[in-house]
């Protein structure tokens, strides 16, 4: 599954369609031997259970791409608010009394290892190694060490220990939504579904040579980009449509240009 899952859209799409339309060519080959004389009975056997065939690889693929688009929204979602947090925790370093330049140093510092080695460690799915990094403890120690050893007033030292407490939370968010991948089961019955789709449509066509050209293409295209379409939003952070640092590595921008200073 991970192997798919990071796969580019441009080699997952033609190996989906490959696949698919190598069973598709095999069940003709098939079942043309095999069934012969009895083509035409066959196809009215399978005529009915097209419909049914249809309706539930159609649920079973609305649901599972549904899902996993909501998924990827939330993965989305979740590096906005660490940009947020992020955000305000550099605002609210700039307090008097607080340590600014060590705080809004260390914050850079793990910001920018996030976006980088955090990254690789959420497509691998090393959460431990994620949220406890050397640079997001170097920030965490920063932030009390200012708080407990300055003459901070009460208002400002707890903005800025709610400020890095935020900052940790969308961390352990992070791991979370980096962990929801599709299932296995999920993806194993919707491609058993639509290989039972793509083979009942070539029985259905196989004592029409005209007829069978447009029926199996057309199936075999709808379930091709069914599938790859989901692998493809399988991982939120693997493969083409990753969930993307930028907001982060924006605010790591602003702290270097000074935007946060009073």
């Amino acid at each position: 599954m991970t192997f798919l899952t990071g796969l580019s859209w441009w080699i997952l799409i033609p190996m989906v369609f490959l696949i698919v339309g190598g069973i598709a060519i095999i069940a003709r080959v098939v079942s043309t031997r095999l069934l012969k004389d009895h083509a035409s009975q066959s196809s009215t056997n399978a005529s009915p259970l097209m419909p049914t065939l249809g309706v539930l690889f159609a649920l079973l693929s609305s649901f599972a791409i549904a899902a996993q688009w909501a998924n990827q929204s939330a993965a989305d979602s979740v590096v906005s608010r660490m940009s947020t947090s992020s955000a305000r925790l550099a605002w609210a370093s700039t307090a008097p009394g607080a340590s600014t330049i060590e705080i809004q140093t260390a914050l850079a510092a793990d910001l920018t290892t996030t976006a980088d080695d955090g990254w690789d460690q959420l497509q691998s799915g090393n959460d431990i190694l994620f949220n406890e990094s050397a640079s997001y403890r170097e920030l965490q120690q920063t932030v009390r060490d200012s708080v407990y050893s300055s003459s901070m007033s009460v208002p400002a030292a707890s903005e800025l220990l709610s400020a890095v407490d935020e900052v940790g939370a969308s961390r352990h968010e992070l791991t979370d939504a980096a962990s929801k991948n599709l299932p296995t089961l999920l993806l194993l019955v919707l491609a058993l579904s639509g290989i039972a789709l793509t083979v009942n449509a070539v029985i259905l066509t196989v004592a029409s040579h005209r007829k069978a050209a447009y029926v199996v293409t057309s199936v075999v295209v709808l379930v091709s980009l069914d599938l790859a379409l989901l692998l493809v939003l399988a991982a939120p952070f693997r493969g083409t449509l990753q969930t993307s640092p930028k907001a982060i590595q924006a605010v790591v921008q602003r702290i270097e240009t000074g935007f946060y200073s009073r």
